[in-house]
């Protein structure tokens, strides 16, 4: 199984989801980032543990280094920053608002958050089956 990143620009909700998703259907073999960090929505976590995944992770700054060793990397919406000589391995998927950078993320209710949840389950269960 290819080693795959998760890139949204806070890496709190769809990210993290991702990663934790494709981790429990394959294995650890994901991670996630974000292009402009904030604190993790603890509602992230809500949903995932409804359907038995128990995550806790924190949100953390995308590197190099994390571009770098990812066989591919899976962007939210935020492609346009990641560096140029990766755009290869970059798949875009346009889930959710687009945050800019700097600007104040929202809250979102439990609801709006299941069925991102759903909608990024059946995305990942697509791309394990393109890379196998």
């Amino acid at each position: 199984m290819k080693r795959v990143i998760f890139v949204c620009m806070s890496n709190s909700r769809r990210s993290i989801m991702a990663e934790a998703i494709f981790d429990k259907l394959t294995g650890p073999k994901a991670q996630s980032a974000g292009i402009d960090p904030k604190p993790a929505d603890q509602n992230t976590f809500l949903v995932l543990k409804e359907i038995g995944i128990d995550c806790k992770g924190k949100s953390k700054k995308v590197t190099e280094a994390m571009l770098e060793q990812a066989d591919k990397i899976i962007t939210f919406r935020c492609a346009e920053h990641i560096p140029e000589k990766y755009h290869p391995k970059v798949q875009n998927w346009d889930f959710g608002a687009k945050r800019q950078v700097g600007e104040e993320q929202k809250e979102r209710t439990l609801e709006y958050m299941r069925e991102l949840r759903d909608s990024i389950y059946e995305k990942v269960k697509e791309l394990i089956g393109q890379i196998g």
